[in-house]
């Protein structure tokens, strides 16, 4: 028994570190990371270079970086669960947009308390700049998990399958793994069906 593990009373580990790395979660997690990094680089640049040039207000400037971010963090979060196709209006868009929006109030109001703030606290532009873009993605961050929990639990979830994601990278899996030993007989208590690619090949012409 592996004395670094938790166990309960066998010597079976509580948690199964090897197959959780295995699964899809971790696969999903670091896509939907690499997607996040993304969007808060456009988003974050966006913001420096508008409210940096004076193009624009911070609120503004906030508004113009959450679009381009909450665009490409759509598209990458559909690659993320392997969405393809066209979206659920209901289950997918509806609910991705609506925690968009709300993000998007949040970094706004945040972003134009910075402003306020940023001339009492620092002397030059470049510095209240920076504070501002400090503030905006400190906000990005705190979203982060909160976001992921919901796009994996709901609006990416596969109602086909126990999580997200697992229909998509699973599809692939030899069928024949149900007929293992922990498959189930039929109603009738017969042994399940398997296709033609499972029958013996002594009796295949």
């Amino acid at each position: 028994m592996c004395s670094a593990c938790l166990t309960t009373g066998s010597a079976r580990p509580v948690i199964d570190l090897r197959g959780f790395l295995r699964g899809t979660l971790p696969r999903i997690f670091t896509r939907y990371t690499l997607g996040s990094v993304a969007a808060a680089v456009v988003s974050e640049v966006t913001l420096l270079v508008a409210y940096g040039q004076k193009l624009l207000g911070a609120q503004a400037a906030a508004v113009a970086a959450w679009a381009l971010g909450a665009l490409t963090n759509y598209l990458l979060a559909r690659w993320a669960w392997k969405r393809r196709g066209r979206p659920r209006v209901l289950r997918e868009l509806l609910p991705f947009w609506a925690t968009s929006v709300t993000g998007l109030l949040l970094t706004t109001w945040a972003t134009g308390v910075a402003h306020d703030v940023g001339p009492r606290l620092f002397a030059t532009d470049g510095a209240r700049v920076l504070f501002v873009g400090a503030v905006f993605l400190g906000v990005y961050g705190v979203l982060f998990l909160a976001k992921f929990c919901f796009f994996h639990y709901f609006v990416f979830a596969d109602p086909r399958a126990g999580s997200a994601g697992e229909a998509d990278e699973d599809e692939e899996a030899d069928p024949g793994e149900a007929d293992g030993p922990g498959a189930t007989d039929g109603p009738d208590g017969a042994a399940p069906r398997r296709s033609r690619s499972h029958v013996p090949s002594t009796t295949r012409k």
